[in-house]
């Protein structure tokens, strides 16, 4: 690869193994859900360490059925982070109950705090949603503890932390479900797809028919079993169905992911080092020190307060390296407004009102090189003047 080649924000590891397998689908003439769905969500459960996963089309409809499945409803109230992607918000409003804002746990800890979650618990809240940032855990324990204590149900937006650990339990066995998302973005992809995951077999069950229309059974039952041909609906329900193609790609992602995670551990471990330095220059680098083991989706910084994102941002482009920023807070966007004063959200959630202004991902890939890691550090250090 040229020396001065760009760098992307990540980078998947999809291959040959997953031609193969497309073409394997292609051939059985059966595309729609069917077995290679079931053997994904049999694999996805095993290695999350739940005894259920549900597959479904994308991370949002994740989300989606996972509030419908919790009876989540008009007027209900919903803690989430503030800092998240927007697909847990929309999610929220979709349904028709009320998102609510937490605040992050510190400048080195960007998860959802505990004690703010807690703060704003009200006779209306329904459910807590948590989100393993950048890969690293929330504390998960302090949720469980606050779950059973004030009888709220959590549910982990999971996605950017497979194999991710705490307490000796994965991301996404916490509470009572994880939901996933496999865009291209992810540690894992199949393109778009998604999945549930619990312990809760009702709640599995429920999943299963909101995402196929509330029906009874599917196309592929009836023909593997060669089933009556009549079924019931039972529930109003959408098609949030996964194909065979994409659970086919799932499969052979996940044989790859434990190393792929390594390599995102090593480079991150590589680039911590590298901007050691910086730190003296008001660099903060979070999750220095973290609870349990990263998945390593992402790498953030946060600048020193006097730098102006845009223009480093704009100076790290020129040297060819992609940036981003995961997230601006919820309350900032325009669609926020008339669910959220940013004023008072700012006030009332200091420390994510400190990291916003100064929030940057870095490039964090399995196949970045050294001399990749040293060129991001290097320009990061120029575009600081």
């Amino acid at each position: 690869m040229p020396k001065n080649h760009p760098i992307p924000l990540t980078q998947t590891t999809l291959g040959e193994e997953e031609e193969r397998a497309v073409l394997r689908v292609l051939r059985s003439r059966w595309v729609t859900q069917g077995p290679e769905v079931a053997a994904f969500e049999e694999e996805f459960a095993a290695t999350i360490g739940t005894s259920h996963a549900v597959a479904v089309a994308n991370g949002t409809l994740a989300l989606e059925l996972a509030y419908a499945a919790a009876r989540l409803a008009p007027g209900d109230e919903v803690i989430l982070p503030a800092l998240t992607f927007v697909a847990c918000w929309n999610a929220v409003l979709r349904a028709g109950a009320v998102p609510v804002l937490a605040d992050a746990a510190a400048l080195e800890d960007l998860t959802i705090s505990p004690a703010s979650a807690e703060s704003l618990i009200t006779g209306r809240t329904r459910l807590i949603v948590t989100m393993p940032h950048a890969g690293f855990p929330p504390d998960m324990e302090a949720f469980e503890t606050l779950s059973r204590s004030r009888g709220i149900a959590v549910i982990e937006d999971a996605c950017h932390a497979p194999l991710a650990e705490t307490g000796g339990r994965r991301i996404g066995s916490f509470g009572l479900a994880g939901t996933w998302s496999f865009y291209g973005n992810k540690n894992i992809t199949t393109g778009e797809g998604g999945m549930i995951t619990t312990n809760d077999g009702a709640f599995a069950g429920h999943c299963r028919q909101l995402r196929s229309h509330g029906l009874t059974s599917g196309t592929w039952h009836r023909e593997a079993e060669a089933a009556p041909t009549l079924y019931d609906v039972v529930r109003p329900g959408t098609n949030a169905r996964m194909d065979e193609l994409r659970a086919a790609i799932g499969l052979e992602q996940l044989e790859k992911l434990p190393g792929a995670n390594a390599a995102r551990r090593r480079n991150a471990e590589h680039l911590r080092e590298l901007l050691a330095p910086l730190e003296d220059r008001g660099l903060v680098t979070p999750y220095r020190q973290h609870r349990g083991t990263s998945a390593h989706h992402l790498f953030c910084v946060l600048l020193p307060p006097e730098a102006e994102r845009t223009t480093v941002m704009e100076r790290l482009a020129d040297a060819g390296i992609q940036t981003s920023v995961h997230y601006r807070p919820l309350y900032e966007f325009s669609a926020a407004r008339e669910v959220h004063n940013a004023d008072e959200m700012r006030e009332r959630l200091p420390v994510t009102a400190a990291i916003a202004p100064r929030l940057l991902t870095l490039p964090l890939g399995p196949f970045q090189t050294a001399e990749d890691n040293e060129r991001i550090a290097s320009a990061l250090t120029q575009a600081l003047g």
